[in-house]
């Protein structure tokens, strides 16, 4: 009896499932910090947005583990946007703001480069051995 293949195999797999699987975490996180701050109605609703951004990446993740072909597209398409924030964040003025955005960056950039990887791609067209009709 075979079983599915561990996460981490292909190594580039894993990290660009855990590096979505933290940027959605951190946006969940962030909007519920908005709205358990709740200074106005304009919290709520940005917050109820973070939210569910987060949870689409998080959904890329997860597809990620599912070996999904789908989870390229909402890997590096988030990544792409994070970074281009992230970009913007380290050129403040802020430090706490530049070493929070710095150290997002080079996640974001691992996780990006993790997930165009050609051995993650062949990862995820690779159907597992649950779907593997053998």
């Amino acid at each position: 009896m075979r079983h599915a293949p561990h996460l981490f195999e292909p190594p580039s797999l894993g990290i660009a499932v855990l590096g979505a699987a933290l940027s959605g975490l951190a946006f969940v996180g962030v909007g519920v910090g908005s709205i358990v701050d709740a200074r106005a109605g304009f919290s709520l609703g940005i917050g109820l947005v973070l939210i569910g951004y987060g949870l689409v990446v998080l959904l890329g993740a997860w597809l990620g583990v599912r070996r999904s072909p789908w989870a390229r597209g909402l890997i590096v398409a988030p990544a792409l946007l994070h970074i281009a924030t992230a970009v913007s964040l380290v050129q403040s003025d802020d430090t706490p703001q530049v070493v929070g955005a710095a150290i997002a960056l080079v996640v974001l950039v691992v996780t990006l480069v993790a997930a165009v990887l050609p051995a993650t791609r062949e990862a995820l067209l690779r159907p597992t051995d649950e779907e593997d009709p053998q």
